[in-house]
Order: C-alpha cells, then sequence, then structure tokens
C-alpha cells in the first residue's frame, strides 16, 4: 500500500462507500473489455464463420492472438501504470478497443479479425486483471480480497444479462450489426467508468485507503516521513525466489484449464448427452462465477492468501474428478461445471493476493505482470490441449 506525506494525509478524508463505487466501475470496465471482447465474442463464431465461409480452427485463432496481445501489453502495462490509469491515455486506449472491436463489423478476411483481436489483447492489459488489482491494492489497507472479487463478480454478472442480447441481436439484426452494438455497450460500460471515477491512488480524489481512518492516520505519522514508502520486494529480488518460480507455474496450470467453459458443450456431445446440458454446464459456471470470486476473496482475507489458494487448487483438482464421473451421470456434470470455475477465481482473484502477500506493493504491478504474461503465453495453447 502506498503511504502519502504527512502533510498530504492532513487534507486527506476517509474513501468510505466511494471505495466500492471504485469497484463496481473496475468491475465495469473489466466487463465492457474482456467480458464483451473475449467471452462474449464467442457468439459471434458460427454467424461469422458460416456467412463468410471461414474454417472454425483458424477462425478460432481470434482468442489466441488475444491471449498473445495481451501477454505483450502487460510489461507494457507495468512501466507505465501511474502515467495512464485515470489520465487521458487511458481513455485513448479504451477508445482504441473499441474502435478495433466495432471495426469487426466490416471484415471479411479471418486475418483482419486476428489483427482486431490482438489489438484488443494489447488494451486489455490497461482495463482488466493487472490494471484492476493495482488500483485495488492502493484504494485498499483491507479487505482487498473481498474486493477484488467483488470487481471480477461484477464483470460476470453484466456478461451473463449481456450475452442472451447480443446472442438477439445477431439473430434479428446480424453478426455485423452484433458488433457494432457490442461496441456501444462496451464504450457505455468504460468510458464513464474511468472518466470519472477509476483513478490508481484514492489520494487522487484526496481520501485516504478504505480501512483507513484520519485519526489513525495522524498518529501514525512521524516528523520524518517526508516520502512515500512502498513495501515489498522489487521485481528483480522477487524473480529470483522459488516462490516466483512456483506462482508463474500455478497460472500457467490456471491458464491451460481456464478453457474449460467454452468446451462444456463439447464434453456434453462426446459423453453422449443431450446440447441442452451442455448450455446448463456453461450457465452453471458462468453463475458461480459471480459469486465465487467474493468467496475466494474473502477467504484470502480471513485465511490469508497462501492457506486459501491451496485450499482452492484442491477444489478445483476435485471438480476435474467430478467431471470424470460425471460422464454417465447429468447432474454430476452440470454440478461439476460450477464447481470448476473455482479455477477462474483463483486466476483472478486469489492469485493477486497470492504475489501480494508474498512480495508485498512496492513492485507489484511489474511483478503480476510478469507472471500473468506467461501465464497468458500457455493459455492462449489452453483450447487444443484440453481437447
Amino acid at each position: 500500500m502506498t503511504l502519502t506525506t504527512p502533510a498530504k494525509k492532513d487534507c486527506l478524508r476517509e474513501s468510505g462507500a466511494f471505495a466500492w463505487v471504485v469497484v463496481i466501475a473496475l468491475g465495469l470496465m473489466s466487463a465492457g473489455t474482456t467480458g464483451t471482447y473475449s467471452i462474449i465474442a464467442g457468439s459471434f463464431v458460427a454467424p461469422v464463420c458460416e456467412d463468410l465461409g471461414f474454417d472454425y480452427t483458424s477462425f478460432s485463432f481470434y482468442l489466441t492472438a488475444i491471449l498473445l496481445g495481451l501477454a505483450l501489453g502487460l510489461p507494457l502495462l507495468s512501466r507505465f501504470i501511474p502515467k495512464v490509469i485515470g489520465k487521458p491515455w487511458h481513455i485513448c486506449i479504451e477508445l482504441v478497443l473499441i474502435a478495433a472491436g466495432a471495426a469487426m463489423a466490416f471484415y471479411t478476411e479471418v486475418w483482419m479479425f486476428t489483427v482486431s483481436a490482438a489489438v484488443i489483447g494489447i488494451c486489455f492489459s490497461f482495463t482488466t486483471g493487472v490494471c484492476m488489482s493495482d488500483v485495488i491494492d492502493q484504494w485498499f489497507s483491507k479487505s482487498s480480497g473481498l474486493a477484488i472479487g467483488l470487481a471480477w463478480g461484477v464483470n460476470s454478472l453484466c456478461t451473463l444479462l449481456l450475452s442472451p442480447v447480443i446472442t438477439l441481436v445477431i439473430e434479428q439484426q446480424g453478426w455485423r450489426t452484433g458488433y457494432i452494438v457490442l461496441a456501444a455497450v462496451s464504450a457505455a460500460m468504460i468510458l464513464p467508468a474511468s472518466a470519472f471515477i477509476i483513478r490508481l491512488n484514492p489520494s487522487d480524489r484526496n481520501m485516504l485507503p478504505y480501512g483507513e481512518t484520519v485519526s489513525e492516520t495522524h498518529e501514525s505519522c512521524s516528523a520524518d516521513e517526508q516520502e512515500d514508502v512502498l513495501s515489498g520486494m522489487a521485481l528483480r529480488d522477487a524473480a529470483k525466489t522459488p516462490s516466483f518460480i512456483l506462482c508463474v507455474l500455478l497460472l500457467c496450470v490456471a491458464q491451460l484449464t481456464c478453457c474449460m467453459n467454452q468446451l462444456f458443450p463439447t464434453y456434453a456431445s462426446e459423453v453422449g448427452f443431450n446440447p441442452i446440458v451442455g448450455s446448463l454446464m456453461v450457465s452453471a459456471a458462468s453463475l458461480s462465477d459471480i459469486f465465487l470470486n467474493s468467496f475466494v476473496g474473502k477467504t484470502c482475507d480471513k485465511l490469508g492468501a497462501i492457506k486459501a489458494t491451496v485450499a482452492w487448487t484442491g477444489v478445483s483438482i476435485l471438480s476435474f474428478l467430478l467431471l470424470i464421473i460425471g460422464g454417465s451421470n447429468e447432474t454430476v456434470s452440470i454440478i461439476a461445471a460450477g464447481v470448476n470455475d473455482v479455477m477462474f477465481a483463483i486466476v483472478g482473484t486469489a492469485m493477486p493476493m497470492l504475489l501480494l502477500s508474498l512480495f508485498g506493493s512496492r513492485d507489484f504491478g511489474r511483478i503480476y505482470s510478469i507472471v500473468c504474461s506467461a501465464g497468458y503465453v500457455v493459455g492462449a495453447f489452453g483450447m487444443p490441449v484440453m481437447r
């Protein structure tokens, strides 16, 4: 957590409920980017391929390009977070993302979609994941796990509500109109949140981090405390530790399996279930995601990030065992799909809390960026591996 100078602290007020408004705004920003152009984008695959005669496999490189673009953009984010988040540059990046998304309404070749996907992936770096966690780290001195989980929960809820709407637009107006509507909805969610609410530091709003009171802050200020102080390890030191390597490996494995939601319909078909079961499995995972992120975040706050991550990883392993057993039982398969979504919560909520617990706030943005970059590169090939 960033500590401000005594002179500044005398002028700051408690953030209170506004800190949670920031969390909701971060969730909307994430929903308007990863929710729209990663998850909901799957609704466009079949109509685009059927209309333009694309091979499904070739068009699926859209997701690979997004993940590779995200892996490329994260190191850039880690260097420019203070200069971008909450500044006009942030809006510019989001406008590029929206333009790249809307432009897909006019494409006729696979490579065009792939180029847009790469641009969108790079812009994702500045609108979700690392960015979101870094902002929450600055705004919360307590309950940060719950805050991160709630932000992802808002993302999931918005995505769940928006998905059938976009599907209906595609069915009635065509996929080209669908991309225009998707871009408009994305703009409505992310631009107001970034322009009017989200700032990197609570001091930018003349506020203290959530959990700090004015009286406690005055008592903690010493006369010689004149510069901002960040606790934790530098990236160069953290990267030499076994813990860093284990975190990279954990995230790589997690990202490799995070494509399961897209594979549930295939799973249902392969084991001989009715196609509706595959849809119910996807719905179960989506509904679980709304609540699991907040629950995982709360357990990180209560138990500590290390214990919570180990426990939830065990739950994730159990979900795969249930999927194996559920090959002969539809109900078990649907329940297993809901439980399996915990891996998304580990990636989005537990991992940043784990890194903060191990390495502190000093170089959190850069450390998390490097770890995520490795994870997204591996995750880009998750679909063929998990198939």
